[in-house]
């Protein structure tokens, strides 16, 4: 009996390095949007109505309760990428504070490391289910760019996209909160 107990002590201790490695992660990634949602909110705002626009997000992502954890994962991932693609491309013509948009490209791109590390040290052997969000995402974002590209980088496009990014950063939560639970 005694040696029993102590096996399943030992395998307890084994294993809770790892899943508080990757708990402590998604923390760390949880913060980390928030801080880049805080970023986004210090930018200049103008009020441009005649701009507005509805990208549509997949509606899997706005509502992910069916998600498997290693989906959420790579849907996360791939909001993160192309976000920074996004303020990354011809986000020099807005005008912004260079050091905001600097510091929240860097942020996002800590959280992009940070889901790397915490993918390698998912199983592999679990499927993923959710094949068509990821080419819908691109879709949705290909989008964002595409009407960044046609309103010429104006300052009311950008005013536009970064309201529609900053609705992205709550659905990016409410996926981390899907994965930890």
């Amino acid at each position: 009996m005694t040696n029993r107990w102590i096996l399943q002590a030992a395998f307890l201790l084994g294993f809770l390095p790892t899943a508080l490695s990757i708990n402590y992660k998604w923390l760390e990634l949880r913060q980390s949007s928030s801080a880049c949602q805080e970023l986004l909110k210090q930018l200049d705002r103008q009020l441009c109505l005649n701009y507005r626009m509805d990208f549509k997000i997949p509606m899997e992502v706005m509502h992910p309760g069916q998600m498997k954890k290693k989906d959420t994962a790579f849907v996360i991932q791939e909001m993160l990428q192309n976000i920074f693609e996004v303020f990354r491309s011809n986000s020099s013509s807005t005008g912004w504070n260079e050091t905001i948009i600097k510091s929240f490209l860097g942020k996002l791109h800590e959280q992009m490391d940070l889901l790397k590390k915490i993918l390698k040290e998912m199983p592999e052997n679990e499927s993923l289910t959710h094949f068509a969000t990821i080419p819908r995402l691109k879709s949705y974002y290909w989008k964002v760019q595409r009407y960044l590209k046609d309103k010429g980088y104006s300052s009311c496009a950008w005013m536009v996209v970064r309201a529609e990014i900053l609705r992205n950063f709550p659905i990016i939560k409410r996926l981390i909160n899907v994965y930890q639970n």
